[in-house]
């Protein structure tokens, strides 16, 4: 399951890894190419190779060790002493290494988890932004054209010399709401320098992004419904499996636990030689070295790997129904925010009102005070708008997440 996910998380960009990302003309291929370009991106290709590694090193076998003993002296006039060469093999290794390598094995699932969670984390920040730079630029145009409305409306009220009690009271408001935009304007820009900055340390200072690189409003959103909300597919969520795997790597722990309740023994060949005057002599035989299980056998550690054991399992099992309940309360958000942005006017029809309204102002139709409510509406519906479109994209990717599947589905 681990490796499916791998793979699933890698096979987009993998298979625009030979885009020519100099020349970006679609904002697909801005989006993969921006990931290809991401430090952590890398970083999480590393960390794959990391974790097969973990488990080459927990496979090694200890080295032997060899001890030398000589002992010289005389007796009556002769030379006598011994040298004893001995080869120590650790044999306890045999009943350790497999739980040893059953932890790497586990430490080998986290680490490409991590990885993938941070490779996961990357593709939602991203695909936040890149939509909300859309956004932020349908705003900024809308408050533009506003913030000219007014200015027209301004210059109206200032060429009369005579001003009624109502004109008066229109132009303070003008005035106010010019403010009041041109504050919200400040914010936008604050905000799009902040995503751009961003975009441009990946893509270098000159880069500048133009609209069709950006994901346009969507005119249809996958299709996600509670009956695909099992417990198989809360599973396969990164979350669960991480924490499936450290359960895995704490019962390898206990198993190593135990093993080490056994004895340490060190067993090999000795070869011996002693000298007599001028006679030698070689002796050959079996040296074991065993620690006695007298002061300890290890219980405490035992206990220990038994409760992080019971833990790891809690934790996933409440990993697994929180993913659950999670699940059911964004399908049920992501659902109502689509039905809503279907039933809301759409923005080309906002634009053909706004444009109306300003000929009615133009023509002497339309009262300056309902052009600056009318206005008022219009920002408010298209800032309403991208809030119901920032839910809906928030929680598709966090249901995604929570079910382990395809997040570049908005792309």
């Amino acid at each position: 399951m681990v490796l499916f996910l791998s793979l699933l998380l890698a096979v987009n960009i993998n298979t625009h890894a030979a885009t020519q990302c100099e020349k970006v003309n679609s904002f697909k291929e801005f989006y993969f190419c921006t990931l290809q370009k991401h430090p952590k991106f890398e970083i999480s290709n590393l960390k794959l190779n990391e974790a097969d590694a973990i488990v080459e090193k927990a496979s090694q076998f200890e080295n032997p060790d060899i001890s030398i003993k000589s002992i010289s002296g005389s007796y009556a006039g002769e030379n006598i002493g011994s040298t004893e060469l001995s080869l120590n093999i650790s044999a306890s290794q045999i009943w350790k290494r497999g739980p040893i390598i059953e932890m790497a094995e586990a430490e080998k699932k986290i680490t490409k988890i991590e990885s993938n969670q941070t490779l996961l984390e990357v593709k939602k920040t991203l695909i936040k932004d890149l939509y909300r730079l859309r956004q932020i630029n349908d705003e900024l145009e809308l408050i533009t054209e506003t913030l000219t409305t007014f200015e027209a409306i301004q210059k109206q009220f200032k060429s009369r010399l005579a001003k009624g009690p109502e004109q008066e009271i229109t132009q303070s408001l003008v005035e106010l709401a010019t403010g009041d935009y041109n504050l919200k304007k400040n914010s936008l820009l604050t905000e799009r320098s902040v995503i751009v900055s961003q975009l441009k340390a990946l893509w270098g200072q000159s880069f500048e992004i133009t609209n069709n690189q950006l994901p346009p409003k969507r005119k249809s959103w996958p299709l996600i419904n509670l009956q695909s909300n099992d417990k198989n597919s809360v599973n396969a969520s990164l979350e669960v499996q991480k924490m499936l795997a450290e359960t895995e790597k704490a019962e390898a722990g206990l198993k190593l636990a135990r093993s080490e309740s056994w004895p340490n023994v060190n067993i090999g060949p000795t070869i011996e030689r002693t000298t007599d005057g001028p006679k030698q002599y070689y002796s050959y035989g079996v040296n074991a070295n065993i620690s006695l299980p007298i002061l300890t056998i290890n219980g405490g550690s035992r206990r220990l790997a038994n409760s992080k054991v019971q833990q790891s399992k809690l934790i996933s099992d409440y990993a697994i129904k929180r993913s659950t309940t999670e699940k059911e309360i964004l399908v049920n958000k992501y659902n109502s925010s689509i039905e809503s942005l279907k039933r809301a006017t759409s923005q080309d029809e906002i634009k053909k009102k706004h444009t109306r309204v300003d000929s009615l102002f133009k023509q002497g139709l339309a009262s300056g005070t309902l052009i600056i409510e009318v206005h008022r509406q219009i920002n408010e519906f298209i800032s309403s708008q991208h809030k119901n479109e920032n839910t809906a994209i928030d929680s598709f990717l966090e249901i995604k997440t929570l079910s382990g599947g395809d997040i570049d589905e908005l792309f």
